[in-house]
């Protein structure tokens, strides 16, 4: 039987694996600066840099990827359909009374989330992961312990 808890720590753990890869990108685009030699194959600092830019857009995505996939399957154990996205978070909002903060915390990183995926022009406010991490931890706050 599943349990939210199960679902934030998983949360969670992507949000620590961005911090160990943050910090190893980042000496590793130091350690290719003091010695370029190390770079293999026909890779370039510049692939670097932009590598260790979307780095964090990355782990959003991973980041939502486990809330979602949590979201969904406390859905299907309640409900027999399969609603997109914003109406998932929504209708759990709905039915588990979740205050409108959170309901909207929750959307601010699926906006990001998708724009990062979709690349679209118009940029929505961008989410920090942490900040993203403890959205989504304090949606899943609000199912019930095991579902």
């Amino acid at each position: 039987m599943p349990h939210n808890h199960e679902w934030q720590s998983r949360i969670k753990a992507v949000a620590r694996e961005y911090e160990a890869m943050r910090q190893a990108a980042d000496r590793f685009r130091q350690a290719s600066l003091a010695d370029p030699t190390i770079l293999e194959g026909n890779l370039r600092q510049g692939e670097i840099v932009v590598a260790s830019k979307n780095l964090e857009g990355t782990y959003i995505i991973r980041l939502f990827a486990e809330f979602e996939t949590g979201a969904r399957q406390y859905w299907s154990a309640n409900w027999d359909t399969d609603p997109k996205t914003v109406d998932l978070l929504n209708g759990l909002a709905a039915r588990r009374e979740i205050p409108d903060t959170q309901r909207d915390n929750a959307h601010l990183v699926r906006e990001y989330r998708n724009a990062l995926v979709h690349e679209r022009e118009e940029k929505p406010e961008v989410v920090p992961i942490a900040v993203a991490r403890s959205y989504l931890c304090h949606f899943f706050s609000f199912l019930p312990p095991r579902w």
